[in-house]
């Protein structure tokens, strides 16, 4: 049996409604802090109803927090094993989903075009789930966003009370189409400035993409020390804000895998480093990974895990200083 927090159902009927903390159509909120909370809600309310009787409400609770965690693995196209990540058997995910889905006809809809499609023309591109309009401050420009059948994101422009137009350039996930219909947004204004940032995000994004998709893979072949050194040469690299905003969280994800790693080794960071040659060994090498560490805790762990996460954290000492003979 899963353990919980300590959260009643009560309060995660008042304060883990997806809707209160995932903003699909605002993708500058940060990816790791939004997967990172609806994970960890999923896991508590799992584990409050593995523990006996549950209210029916408690339950839809659930089936709706599993069904975003698959909407959420599609709209920010990462990799997503539900046993992998929440401990319950894929076919029994697979049922909380469905359930959640006979409910919503809205979400049954985006459920049915990344499987079945049995709504949709499979595999047209020409036929588009209009998913939403963007909120931009324009009076001038309309923007809609949509799904087509080969499950790729889509936008499109158009003047407001005119039937919008879709671009016809496809998108592997929604930020990246958000980014370009931004981008085409700011060139209507014949804002340079906008316009080359947005170019310069969405080069940037697809750096951060390829790290998303393996948001809940092991560090694999490469050691994470490694993986941080990459991360942090491409971080450097940013110039928009959009990229600066996603890099650094992958950067500081990855402090706190290494941070986490020296707590579990028993050993200081600076220890942790000197098994590898990716960074230089001094005090403010890890210092500076166990200060972003705190700053992924901070800012991108759910508030209910996060005094755990801390006092992991207050357990781990950077560096030690070594003694001359």
């Amino acid at each position: 049996m899963s353990e919980t927090t300590g959260c009643t159902a009560d309060w995660h009927l008042e304060h883990s409604s997806p809707g209160m903390f995932l903003h699909y159509l605002a993708p500058q909120h940060l990816f790791a802090r939004q997967i990172n909370t609806l994970t960890a809600r999923f896991r508590d309310v799992q584990a409050l109803c593995d523990a006996g009787s549950c209210p029916p409400a408690l339950t839809r609770l659930r089936n709706a927090l599993a069904f975003h965690l698959v909407k959420m693995s599609r709209w920010w196209r990462f990799d997503f094993c539900p046993r992998g990540v929440t401990g319950v058997r894929n076919p029994l995910f697979l049922t909380y989903v469905k359930a959640h889905a006979e409910r919503s006809a809205e979400d049954d809809a985006l459920f049915d075009l990344f499987t079945m499609q049995r709504h949709m023309h499979g595999g047209d591109g020409g036929h588009i789930l209009v998913l939403g309009r963007d909120p931009v401050p324009d009076p001038s420009v309309s923007i809609v966003y949509g799904v087509d059948g080969q499950r790729n994101f889509r936008f499109a422009t158009g003047s407001h009370g005119v039937q919008p137009l879709w671009n016809g350039q496809a998108y592997p996930d929604f930020a990246a189409a958000w980014l370009a219909a931004r981008g085409v947004h700011a060139l209507i204004r014949d804002d340079s400035t906008d316009l080359h940032e947005y170019e310069t995000a969405q080069r940037e994004h697809a750096w951060a993409r390829s790290w998303h998709h393996r948001h809940f893979h092991r560090s694999g072949k490469l050691p994470v020390i490694r993986l941080y050194a990459q991360a942090n040469a491409q971080f450097m690299n940013c110039q928009s804000a959009f990229g600066r905003a996603e890099m650094k969280t992958v950067v500081e994800r990855l402090a706190f895998d290494i941070a986490r790693a020296a707590f579990q080794r028993h050993m200081t960071v600076a220890d942790l480093i000197e098994d590898s040659d990716a960074l230089s060994i001094n005090l403010r090498s890890a210092n500076t990974i166990k200060q972003r560490a705190r700053a992924y805790v901070a800012t991108c762990i759910d508030p209910i895990s996060r005094p755990e996460m801390d006092t992991l954290l207050d357990r781990v000492v950077s560096y030690v200083p070594r003694r001359c003979p």
